[in-house]
């Protein structure tokens, strides 16, 4: 989507589906700025494929190239600056693979968070995100539209950011829109513990011909066509929340957990000493423990709902899930 050349206008409030969590701004976003405490480490390298102008008719150019031109992959690399021209632009159906000087793994809450150059609340273009631990096998988080499909939003479009989840791109520049590992299912080719690269996928946001689609089939409708060098998803940065320095520190713990699920209590086995942490499923703290051998851990006080339990024992830790009926 061109941002540079975007025609401001008006229109009427939303009247569609709104599941998922509002504006930078409004109560109950999960929206993170770039300049939180929460990152410990950002983007190192990585390769991209640009994707075209306009995926319908790949004979359209802009600036002598019919694909995707603006900014560069540097740009992508490094803590998120803010500025509206400092990104990597796809195109359509374009990828970008982001490497990191970290592993980002599983722990409390978020674990990475990335940035798009949306100049304002609602103007949204969108991506899929994908992970891999090995570098062969990528891993999409399970997305979500409910954008109406009976008009094609285009380049003068707004979208209620209520309407997507684990889609990038979901808020305006300078905040990044967060994605949980744990939301990925388990699977042997995917260490959790020992993420190395995440893939950005231009979501192509038209609603016939070429269409993107989210996890039910449901097809993605967001400004389409954007014909401009600067078209499609504009990367600005990824940044990470939970990562390691190296795999010695990712060896599992000996602990059991039970029973779990639970209705009002978890005890905890393992054995010496070791340093817990109760988090709700958004990243806040609500209980630590010191642990010797065996600990009751009571969640009366608690709702329903899931939990992460983070484990640290002698420079090692761990998280495991928590299911409170």
């Amino acid at each position: 989507m061109n941002k540079f050349i975007f025609i401001l206008s008006l229109f009427p409030g939303f009247l569609h589906a709104q599941s998922f969590h509002p504006a930078v701004g409004t109560a109950g976003t999960n929206a993170i700025k770039k300049d939180s405490s929460c990152f410990v480490s950002w983007a190192s390298g990585g390769t991209v494929t640009r994707g075209f102008l306009d995926i319908a008719d790949t004979t359209i150019q802009a600036s002598g190239s019919n694909r995707a031109s603006f900014g560069n992959l540097n740009l992508a690399l490094g803590p998120a600056t803010g500025s509206v021209t400092d990104v990597l632009s796809l195109g359509d159906s374009g990828v970008a693979t982001l490497s990191f000087n970290q592993f980002i793994m599983d722990g409390p809450g978020y674990d990475f968070a990335i940035f798009e150059n949306g100049f304002m609340n609602d103007y949204i273009e969108m991506a899929h995100v994908e992970v891999s631990s090995d570098g062969i096998h990528f891993f999409r988080f399970p997305s979500t539209t409910e954008v109406p499909l009976t008009t094609q939003s285009s380049n003068a479009s707004y979208t209620d950011c209520r309407m997507m989840d684990n889609l990038a791109g979901k808020y305006r520049i300078g905040y990044g829109t967060p994605f949980d590992l744990s939301e990925l299912p388990n699977d042997p080719d995917l260490n959790k513990s020992a993420v190395t690269l995440v893939r950005i996928i231009d979501a192509i946001g038209a609603i016939s011909g070429h269409v993107t689609t989210d996890q039910f089939g449901t097809i993605i409708n967001d400004p389409y066509p954007t014909p401009f060098e600067s078209g499609g998803f504009d990367l600005e940065a990824i940044g990470i929340i939970n990562g390691t320095l190296g795999l010695t520190d990712l060896e599992e713990l000996m602990v059991n957990v039970f029973p779990n699920p639970t209705t009002d209590h978890i005890q905890i086995t393992l054995e010496g000493e070791a340093s817990l942490g109760l988090y709700s499923a958004d990243g806040r703290l609500l209980s630590t423990i010191n642990h010797m051998n065996s600990t009751t851990l009571s969640l009366d006080e608690f709702a329903s709902g899931i939990y992460n339990l983070l484990i640290i024992q002698n420079g090692k830790q761990q998280n495991l899930s928590i299911l409170k009926n």
